[in-house]
């Protein structure tokens, strides 16, 4: 059962071995968003690995439980190898496929000698107890073709469940599958020692074959299902904090909004008294002091914003909070952002995209500020900021400071976090996809950049 011994033909090692390596290699190269040539390299040397241990088979009697450890840990360690990305991410692709193939594997070879079993007594009304040869390999090939359509089916479900996680996520599910594949091993090390199959003496080796491979198919199917309320609850359990992270951003925002107009709202309402004030100064020709007053007016009301504005007051407000906050840290800003007019993109949507941008190109200044000689880097931190359209998109990009990196590029389906950059990046993936947006991630040059394309569909997003 999903073992392979020193007595089996070389043959059937072989296409097992060759199947293995091949649904492998392209199932985590689809999870992890893999290139070509890793896929490659990646089956090569798992190819080489289990060549070697087959041919180590022949000649020597290894137990199946030594092989299966070899097996496993070889797998995770050239994921994690050949691959790019987050570790715990490969690690947990290696995890799934592991548990994947045995429980599938387990379940159709013992299915399939269960139902052969069953029809063979039918047939030629005999107690066949074992299989033949040419049987055997009759339904090695109906497990490896089975086998291949069941993993081209799930590959896309676990790559939508596997994208852009938390660390602890990723690692929270790999330590129950992990303990898993170790329970699925000692099940075939009992199968391949023969500790399933016994005659207890009110049975022939007949039904307790057919016992045999019952108890391994029900064994994993309630495996498979636990496996699949854990993967997919898990997956359920992040969507909601998501959704709970995207309500307290916008809370967040709102508040914000609501605080910047209440402080137009008093301006306005003093603005009589404000006037008189400036009036008097300007008729005594008292200019520095009508300056300065008017100077902390537009501070008390929110309104030192003259070159962000984009046409919308709340995405106004929100610019001049964020550059406010760079201002006291010493920040250099810069912006360049228009909305077109009837925008039909969210004005809560695009809160959430730039608000979280912001609040990274923030932080990632502020660890630089922490990490380094204030007086030296100072002048080098800046927030870039540029809004607009092209063509029927809305483009947004920022550029912000961020630690000396080698070049790197990460494209809008891989999470790659080099920077300090992984918080809030999945709510703009979010709320961009909700428009079919597309997002890119790039750091070079001690510059990190973040563009965001937004496809204006007004039909479907009224403003």
């Amino acid at each position: 059962m999903n073992g392979v011994s020193g007595n089996e033909d070389g043959l059937p090692i072989l296409i097992h071995n060759l199947m293995y390596i091949w649904c492998a290699s392209r199932f985590l190269r689809i999870q992890l968003q893999g290139k070509l040539w890793e896929e490659m390299v990646f089956a090569g040397l798992l190819f080489c690995n289990y060549e070697a241990i087959a041919i180590l088979l022949t000649r020597t009697n290894i137990p199946y439980i030594v092989y299966a450890t070899y097996a496993y840990v070889v797998l995770i360690l050239l994921t994690i190898a050949v691959f790019k990305g987050e570790n715990e991410k490969k690690l947990l692709a290696a995890v799934i496929w592991t548990v994947m193939f045995k429980l599938f594997w387990n379940f159709s070879e013992s299915f399939l000698s269960f139902l052969w079993l069953v029809l063979s007594r039918i047939i030629t009304g005999q107690a066949v107890s074992v299989i033949g040869i040419w049987d055997q390999k009759f339904l090695l090939a109906i497990t490896c073709v089975s086998s291949i359509i069941a993993f081209h089916l799930l590959s896309k479900p676990f790559r939508l469940i596997l994208a852009d996680k938390r660390k602890s996520w990723y690692l929270s599910v790999t330590l129950p599958l992990s303990f898993l594949v170790f329970i699925i091993d000692l099940a075939n090390w009992a199968a391949t020692n023969g500790i399933m199959v016994h005659d207890w003496g009110k049975f022939g080796l007949f039904e307790n074959q057919l016992f045999s491979h019952g108890a391994m198919c029900i064994f994993t199917l309630l495996a498979m299902m636990a496996s699949g309320l854990l993967v997919f609850g898990m997956n359920r359990i992040d969507q909601e904090d998501r959704a709970k992270e995207q309500y307290h951003s916008q809370v967040m925002y709102y508040q914000m909004m609501e605080e910047q107009y209440g402080q137009m709202e008093r301006l306005r309402h003093d603005m009589k008294n404000h006037m008189i004030v400036l009036e008097n100064l300007i008729q005594n020709r008292q200019w520095e002091k009508a300056d300065r007053y008017r100077t902390e007016m537009a501070k008390a009301g929110g309104m030192m914003t003259a070159d962000d504005v984009t046409g919308s007051l709340i995405i106004d407000a929100l610019l001049y909070h964020k550059r406010k906050q760079a201002d006291d840290w010493g920040i250099h800003w810069q912006c360049d952002a228009k909305l077109p007019g009837n925008c039909p993109i969210k004005e809560i949507d695009l809160c959430i995209i730039l608000g979280n941008i912001l609040d990274n190109a923030l932080e990632a200044c502020q660890i630089l500020l922490k990490k380094s000689d204030v007086k030296k880097i100072v002048n080098e931190l800046f927030i870039y900021v540029r809004i607009g359209t092209i063509k029927k998109c809305l483009f947004l990009e920022v550029q912000n400071s961020t630690v000396q990196t080698e070049g790197s590029k990460i494209n809008k389906s891989r999470k790659e976090n080099p920077n300090g950059h992984g918080i809030g990046i999945r709510n703009i993936k979010a709320a961009a996809a909700n428009y079919n947006g597309a997002v890119q991630i790039e750091s070079e040059n001690s510059v990190f950049t973040i563009s965001v394309l937004l496809p204006f569909y007004e039909e479907k997003q009224p403003c």
